[in-house]
């Protein structure tokens, strides 16, 4: 499944998405600017044919005047510390958060509490700070930018800072929890909680209530979340049995009710549908549905399957919805194809194969089979099947809508998304745990980063 922006701040909401076993955290900002219009992610304009060179290496040091500072986990937790280090990728321009690491009341505490937050923009060509801006204790920010604005806050707080040149252009307190806060042009909307009752709101920059504010009727763990590319704020609340959640959709102009769902996941997917799950709250994955804009079923997922979180994409022609080892129209929810290449077995049930979408061509990975596997986009036929002995290992990666560059045990290489031949490849770093490495885009170039460190290269 092709996580948009809107999907992935839902997940995030419900405190399902950032996953950092690989110690870094590196968040791509979505972009459409390109053939079709399909949304892309991980996507680079300069070319991956060859290898690149190795450009800069980020430096602490040289983003901060404090020599205790350390890279915070970008662009969560920014409150604490836990040894991993985060960035945001914002195409031309990197955004990182320093601070110090207090004393650890408890030695044995494998995190400690921060100082205050600076926000530093990086030059993607050096990597040298083009800008610094203190913004006090916070302990997220919005992860995605949508613009040149981006949200940090902390329990009743939240900044605004223009990412452009770093001028924080508000401050501003509130009189409930923030849980979180995202950008839709330049309008603002912050969800949060006051005295147990969600409550949702929409405003500016400067006022934070000025187009509404709904609060919510009080209920135990109920949060409020609002998607603005579907329109819909959805309210969860936990139960204290099975199913795990219940959920209310509303429409996010009107207020009014859409529909109500008991189940242990929701989540907006395509043009208007919605992904359901009942029965995972024992580890597996459960019982999946599409459902419609009115909460109806409109099919089963025959093949439920944890689905991928974030893969390249860069699709040349409209893309599917990728769910267990189907593909189905992302406004009808209709089966277009399904290929049991789209998913792969795990010890509690399917996971989602699928590695990038590049051009017409779905990028595969089989574990078992030790291959990579291109398909039709459109059809769902195998196009191509590469030999890979690391296809375990398979993660992560960018394209530049040609070839698809992605990290292993072993290095890092660059397949050919139309025919499957490997472009180039190059081993990992000295003294580096493969583990811990990660393959990704920031400021446009290829990002290879490692435990705290983080390294840029050009094409």
């Amino acid at each position: 499944m092709n996580l948009s922006r809107s999907e992935r701040w839902k997940l995030i909401a419900l405190g399902a998405a950032i996953v950092v076993g690989a110690a870094v955290i590196i968040v791509n900002v979505v972009s459409t600017d390109h053939e079709e219009q399909q949304p892309a992610t991980a996507l680079v304009e300069s070319s991956l044919s060859t290898a690149p060179t190795r450009s800069w290496t980020l430096d602490v040091h040289t983003l901060s005047d404090n020599g205790g500072d350390v890279l915070l986990g970008m662009p969560a937790p920014l409150e604490t510390y836990y040894g991993y280090p985060g960035l945001l990728d914002a195409g031309n321009r990197i955004i990182v958060a320093t601070g110090y690491p207090l004393p650890k009341a408890d030695p044995s505490s494998p995190s400690a509490e921060t100082s205050a937050v600076t926000l530093v923009g990086v030059d993607p060509n050096d990597g040298a700070s083009q800008w610094r801006t203190p913004i006090g204790r916070v302990s997220s920010c919005d992860q995605q930018l949508d613009g040149d604005i981006l949200a940090c806050w902390d329990d009743r707080r939240i900044v605004f800072v223009d990412v452009t040149d770093g001028t924080l252009l508000s401050d501003i307190g509130t009189d409930f929890d923030l849980s979180g806060a995202t950008l839709d042009g330049d309008v603002v909307y912050a969800s949060g909680n006051s005295d147990g009752a969600p409550v949702l709101t929409r405003g500016t920059t400067t006022d934070l209530t000025s187009d509404f504010r709904r609060d919510f009727e009080k209920a135990p763990d109920s949060w409020i979340y609002s998607v603005p590319e579907h329109g819909v704020a959805i309210e969860s609340v936990r139960g204290d049995g099975t199913p795990q959640y219940s959920y209310t959709v509303y429409d996010l102009e009107t207020g009014a009710k859409k529909f109500t769902f008991e189940g242990d996941s929701l989540v907006p997917v395509g043009e208007g549908l919605y992904l359901s799950s009942i029965g995972s709250e024992s580890g597996t994955v459960g019982t999946q549905n599409l459902l419609g804009s009115d909460g109806a079923v409109v099919r089963a997922v025959p093949i439920p399957a944890y689905n991928a979180a974030g893969y390249p994409s860069s699709p040349s022609v409209p893309s599917p919805l990728f769910l267990g080892d189907g593909a189905y129209d992302p406004k009808t929810g209709d089966e277009l194809w399904r290929n049991p290449a789209l998913v792969v077995g795990q010890f509690n049930g399917k996971d989602s194969a699928v590695a990038a979408v590049i051009g017409r061509t779905v990028i595969t990975t089989d574990p078992d089979a030790r291959t990579i596997t291109g398909l039709d986009i459109e059809s769902g036929r195998q196009l191509w099947q590469t030999p890979w002995e690391d296809a375990y290992w398979v993660r992560d990666g960018l394209t530049d809508g040609e070839y698809f560059v992605f990290g292993d045990y072993q290095g890092t290489h660059a397949i050919s998304a139309r025919d499957g031949r490997i472009a180039w490849s190059m081993p990992q770093l000295d003294g580096v745990d493969p583990r811990m490495v990660r393959v990704s885009s920031a400021g446009g170039r290829m990002l290879v980063s490692s435990g705290a460190a983080f390294t840029l290269w050009s094409s």
